[in-house]
This record gives C-alpha cells, sequence and structure tokens, in this order.
C-alpha cells in the first residue's frame, strides 16, 4: 500500500471528524478495510442516534438500482441536516453509470457513499471524471513488506507497543487482510490486562493460537541458520498435527525470505542500517538475513527459489495425485538444506534442477 493511500484516509478521517462532509464519496480498490473504516467513520459522524432511524439507509449492490439510488438521495432529510445513503458492494449495482446526472449535481442535504469493493473505475471515462470533483478515494492493496509496520501502528493507536518478533509471527500467521489483522488484533488485546504496554511473543501465543517454536516463522530461521534438526523437526510438526498454516501459505513465506536473502546478496553496503533499508526489514531481524547470506550463494538462492516454484505447483495438485502437503513440505525443506550438495551433484550429471 502506497503512502498516498494512508495520507488520503487520515486526511478524509480528519474531514468527517471535523464534519466537514462532501456529499458524494467513491471508495473503491482491492483493500477494503479502508472502504469499511471511512463508511464505518460516517456512519457514526454525520447523524445523531436519533436521526439515523429516518435519515440512515444502507443498501447493498446486488439490491438496488441506479434510478433507485437517485430517487432515494433526491428525499429530504427529516428533522435532520443531513441524509445520509450508504450503498455497500455498489459494484453490484446494474448500470451504476447511471447515477453520472445526479452526481454532477446532488443534493446538498444528501450524502451519498458507494463502497465499490476490490475493483476501480476506468478514470477516462465520464463517470469517473464526474466522480472525482467529489471525494475518489482508492485503497490499494498493502504489500507484504508494509504489514510490519502498519501492525506496529496499529498497536501504537491503541497506546500499546509489541516486540518485533511478535509483529513477525502475527503477520506470518494471519497474512495481509487488514480487516482480519484488526479483527485478531483487537480480540487478543480484550484478553491482556490493560497495564501490559508490551506486547511480547507470548502474549500471541496465547491469545492468537500460534505455537511459538513451531511455525514458519521460527521454520525460516532454521532453514536459514542451516539447523538440520530444527528445521526438520518443526517441518515435521507440520506433518504429524492439524497445526494452523497451509503449504501453501509457508512456501509464499520461504518464497519472500528467499527473495530477501537474493536482494541482499546484490547489496554492495551490507551495514545494518542499509540491509533493514533495502529489505524494508526491522534492524532486529538483519543479523538473520546476513547469516543466511553466508550459508547459501546466489547461486543456491537461485536454486531455491526454483524449488519453492515447484512445490508451490505440487501444493495444488499438478502432478501431485496423492502427496500429502506435510510430505511435501519435508521434501521441500531438505531440498532447501541441502541445495549445495544437489547442486554439486547435477552439475556432474549435467543436470539443472
Amino acid at each position: 500500500m502506497s503512502n498516498k493511500t494512508i495520507e488520503s484516509f487520515e486526511k478524509i478521517k480528519k474531514e468527517i471528524l471535523n464534519k466537514k462532509f462532501s456529499t458524494v464519496y467513491f471508495l473503491c480498490g482491492e483493500e477494503n478495510y479502508y472502504i469499511d473504516e471511512i463508511a464505518d467513520l460516517l456512519e457514526a459522524q454525520v447523524l445523531t442516534p436519533e436521526e439515523k432511524n429516518f435519515n440512515l439507509t444502507i443498501s447493498y449492490g446486488k439490491e438496488i438500482s441506479a434510478l433507485e439510488i437517485k430517487m432515494a438521495c433526491k428525499r429530504f432529510p427529516l428533522m435532520s441536516k443531513y441524509q445520509l445513503i450508504i450503498i455497500k458492494d455498489a459494484q453490484n449495482v446494474a448500470s451504476l453509470e447511471d447515477l453520472e446526472d445526479y452526481v454532477s449535481h446532488p443534493m446538498p442535504e444528501t450524502i451519498l457513499v458507494l463502497c465499490y469493493r476490490n475493483k476501480t473505475l476506468d478514470k477516462r471515462k465520464s463517470f469517473a471524471k464526474t466522480l472525482n470533483k467529489h471525494t475518489y478515494f482508492v485503497s490499494e492493496q498493502m504489500r507484504d513488506y508494509e504489514i510490519t509496520g502498519w501492525i506496529s501502528s496499529y498497536f501504537k493507536a491503541k497506546n500499546r507497543s509489541i516486540e518485533p518478533k511478535a509483529i513477525q509471527l502475527i503477520s506470518e500467521f494471519v497474512g495481509t487482510n487488514l480487516g482480519t489483522l484488526k479483527s485478531e488484533i483487537d480480540k487478543m488485546l480484550i484478553n491482556i490486562k490493560d497495564s501490559v504496554t508490551i506486547i511480547n511473543m507470548n502474549h500471541v501465543e496465547e491469545n492468537i493460537g500460534i505455537s511459538k517454536e513451531y511455525n514458519f516463522f521460527e521454520l525460516q530461521k532454521a532453514i536459514g541458520s542451516k539447523n538440520f534438526n530444527k528445521s526438520v523437526q518443526i517441518a515435521n510438526y507440520f506433518n504429524s498435527t492439524e497445526a494452523k498454516g497451509s503449504l501453501l501459505g509457508g512456501i509464499a513465506i520461504l518464497m519472500n525470505y528467499f527473495s530477501k536473502i537474493h536482494i541482499c546478496h546484490l547489496v554492495s553496503n551490507k551495514s545494518k542500517l542499509e540491509i533493514a533499508q533495502v529489505l524494508g526489514i526491522n534492524n532486529y531481524f538483519v543479523p538473520e538475513y546476513l547469516e543466511a547470506c553466508k550459508n547459501y550463494s546466489r547461486g543456491d538462492i537461485e536454486t531455491i527459489l526454483g524449488y519453492l516454484k515447484y512445490y508451490d505447483l505440487r501444493a495444488k495438485g499438478v502432478d501431485n495425485p496423492s502427496t500429502k502437503e506435510g510430505q511435501l513440505l519435508i521434501e521441500l525443506v531438505i531440498k532447501i538444506l541441502k541445495v549445495n550438495d544437489i547442486r554439486r551433484e547435477n552439475a556432474v550429471n549435467g543436470k539443472l534442477f
């Protein structure tokens, strides 16, 4: 997610809290979290609880037409300065472009909110240009490397801080969906005393249900340090239990990890600060990446990335009718750990993979 998205969100949020409302809000993009946040904030700020009884309309795109939206927008509020109309899943409204004439000349007493989820409009079209004269917000998908910063900021907003390893564990387990992250963090904080200001690995393990010893974060660390026994032990754990986490999710984590190690090889100035900035990681994790750089050459990394792509396909069922995910993970881990020996043997036998 670009800084532009966050800056736009904060600007809109400030305006809403200051009761400076637009007559039309078009909220679109792949990251639904900020779309929902703005819609919820408007619902909380525009009308009082008493005014909502007559002046709040919430509809879903599949259940309403563009004509019905226009008719609703042209009503006058009852005993209120505004009426608020929120259209959720507006991308499902048939012929949404038919709203253009209304959007060109909206009622000053109506606040129309169009939540256009998971998509954007072609800005070259007339309807998009008309919407752009109002509050037009694009919520971009958050990138993997931005998740840890978002988690840290979210805890800060809750007057808490969180240890780097705990952040990494949450992002690995929960993923990049901000709505899910918010939900999991909020549930966790409910169970932690207000007097606890620093969240650590134990809090995450106890309240989100992640093992602090057997997870993909610890697996990548063990592989990076070439700790064969620990790596295989964790892989066996995923094979022998119904542990939370899938092979596809694990491959994505390892792909990101080894891609960063590959970048690390290309950095000329391997100072701690430079590595942290280039890789977009906390300084705390730099020694781990530098150790992995020493343990795996650029050639090793390129071969490993090939392994990961191959096992990603097998995990999806390509050329794999019956092998279970846990067994595939064990195979993958052993290949990664023995990559140098395998490359040497393949070179002798004239093989590429």
